[in-house]
């Protein structure tokens, strides 16, 4: 049995997209045939033939989605994250990478945003284009999430930490992030569903302990979330804090709060990276960092 379900990839590396859809045909989506969204900036993935290419390999029902981007109006360039001077983090990240904020604002507005198509479905996986499946894996994610009472799961949950704690890009790129959950929380007099953020709440250490929350990554996410009206309202209040593009905030991180703000239960994890069917990082070595958007001015 199949569910209304697609899987979804934000895609520049060009060098690993290939490599990467074919091992998520070959172990998985062959038995399932699930509708596959390669979602990219500019023009890179415009060719029919490389389009064609990638279909013989893996399977027609592939769709390669051109969506656009740019700096959110009410910030200014020198808004931006690889501009701060406070960060080493931020100084290396340089204007290169503008790409990855526009993916970050992309993937945390992704529902309902321009040219994506996620209000036909019920279910959506999304995983990174540098990313790879191991063997067969022997279950569908879909059909799990379909019998859990969770709305979200993912390939992998953990709190990714160095030496037991937060290591310098986590503190980078997380700045800020907790303050203004906390600040969205009580002027919206929200009381949060899951018990690790109300012990945040009143956490004098909330700003450090915050980093120890379980992040999902390669999540797998029942899309009526995204039509409640909570949502709305924290994307809302995130996009115009301008934390994605000031801070770098995560999409992992922006989903992953927002979902024990707004759900008692855990994330639930899969397990599918920690039993060895997929590896996120598996083409890295390919391509590391992804290419940036053609148009560093917008």
């Amino acid at each position: 049995m199949s569910y209304n379900a697609c899987i979804d990839i934000i895609s520049s590396r060009t060098k690993c997209l290939a490599k990467c859809l074919g091992t998520l045909h070959k172990y998985f989506n062959h038995r399932y045939n699930y509708p596959v969204y390669v979602y990219y900036f500019d023009d890179i993935y415009d060719s029919e033939e490389y389009r064609n290419q990638i279909k013989s390999q893996t399977t027609e029902n592939t769709h390669f989605i051109n969506i656009p981007y740019k700096r959110p109006d009410h910030l200014k360039e020198e808004d931006m994250f690889y501009n701060r001077t406070d960060s080493d983090y931020a100084k290396g990240f340089t204007i290169k990478r503008k790409g990855y904020l526009h993916m970050c604002h992309f993937r945390s507005n992704a529902y309902g945003y321009p040219n994506i198509e996620y209000e036909k479905y019920d279910y959506a996986m999304s995983v990174d284009d540098e990313s790879g499946f191991l063997k067969e894996l022997p279950y569908d994610p879909f059909e799990i999430m379909a019998n859990r009472e969770e709305e979200m799961g993912a390939l992998k949950v953990g709190q990714r930490l160095s030496n037991g704690g937060p290591h310098g890009g986590h503190l980078a790129t997380r700045q800020g992030l907790w303050a203004f959950a906390k600040e969205f929380l009580l002027k919206n007099n929200i009381e949060p569903k899951s018990q690790l953020i109300k012990d945040l709440m009143d956490d004098e250490n909330g700003e450090r302990n915050f980093h120890f929350l379980p992040w999902a990554d390669s999540y797998v996410i029942k899309l009526k979330m995204f039509q409640s009206e909570l949502w709305n309202k924290w994307a809302d209040a995130v996009n115009e804090n301008g934390g994605i593009y000031r801070h770098r905030w995560g999409d992992n991180e922006i989903i992953s709060l927002f979902y024990l703000i707004y759900d008692d239960k855990p994330i639930y994890d899969l397990k599918t990276v920690d039993e060895g069917y997929h590896d996120q990082g598996l083409f890295r070595n390919i391509t590391n960092c992804a290419p940036t958007v053609k148009d560093r001015s917008k």
